[in-house]
């Protein structure tokens, strides 16, 4: 590929059919990038693809499979098709649309390009999340910062926490803020873990070092009190057993975070982790999905 150059899919959708796309779209193991403007009502939903050709068939194929779709969405997918830009229009593109917010109680999120003075008691936590999950916008993410901060203010500095799905980085580097030590990290796409290793480094925690592996096949160099999995609903039923196997139970209780459950998906899900014996503590919605704390003793 050429260095100047990005290829993605681009895919065009009303704003409120957007978060069960991109929930499809996991679903393939597709993960994507979006922004909204809710002015129009439209979402732009991105793909990065390897190169053009990649990005040509990709689109085919998600033309095809949209008709599979349609009976889940609201309103049709106004298009589907390969696009390029430069890197300079992809890092201009994430500065219009990413900007300083709070997140939780005291984690601010700050992109690198925007000055931001903190305010006494609030944790700035810098990112730029390239081309992976993870800006902290997102309800799944945002939910899982908020469970993490309070549970932090609860149990103190110096609690182990896995960052199962890492993306960006964005928990793990959030997790080191709040005080949680050590911090483990993981996550299929090898992208992401190059992202997230590149995100930890730059914020200076060098000693977090993201791996790559599947759920089904993880296994952590330790248990963590705190592990948070923000991943696909479908993920967290079928491989329940190896997600709670990461939570240490030697000082009971630990604490099970789980995210990317679209509220229709929740009952299933919290039904899983019960008959293992798990206790629902907190739960939060956030947009159109929902997240929640789990008790493990």
């Amino acid at each position: 590929m050429n260095d100047a150059a990005l290829h993605f899919v681009e895919i065009i959708s009303t704003v409120g059919d957007a978060a069960l796309l991109e929930e499809l779209l996991c679903s393939l193991e597709l993960p994507s990038s979006s922004y909204s403007n809710l002015e129009t009502g439209k979402s732009s939903i991105l793909l990065h693809c390897d190169n053009a050709f990649a990005a040509k068939e990709l689109a085919q194929n998600l033309r095809r499979q949209l008709p599979l779709w349609q009976d889940f969405l609201s309103q049709p997918v106004l298009h589907v098709k390969p696009i390029v830009m430069r890197k300079e229009d992809w890092a201009e593109s994430w500065k219009r649309h990413f900007h300083s917010f709070k997140a939780s109680e005291r984690i601010v999120v700050k992109p690198s390009w925007e000055s931001y003075e903190a305010q006494p008691g609030e944790l700035v936590l810098e990112l730029d999340p390239g081309m992976c999950f993870g800006t902290g916008y997102h309800g799944t993410t945002k939910a899982c910062l908020r469970l993490m901060d309070s549970l932090q203010a609860e149990l103190g500095t110096g609690i182990s926490f896995l960052d199962a799905g890492c993306g960006s980085g964005i928990l793990s580097i959030a997790a080191k803020i709040l005080g949680y030590a050590p911090v483990l990290a993981f996550d299929h796409d090898p992208q992401a873990v190059c992202t997230a290793t590149e995100n930890l480094q730059t914020a200076g925690y060098v000693d977090v070092i993201p791996e790559q592996g599947d759920v089904q096949d993880y296994r952590p160099a330790q248990p963590c009190r705190v592990v948070a999995a923000n991943i696909l609903a479908s993920v967290l039923v079928e491989h329940a057993e190896n997600i709670v196997g990461y939570v240490d139970k030697s000082m009971m209780p630990g604490y099970l975070i789980l995210s990317g459950i679209l509220h229709e998906q929740y009952e299933e899900v919290k039904a899983r982790y019960v008959a293992l014996g798990l206790e629902e503590r907190t739960k939060i919605s956030l947009d159109e999905w929902s997240s929640a704390c789990f008790l493990v003793s």
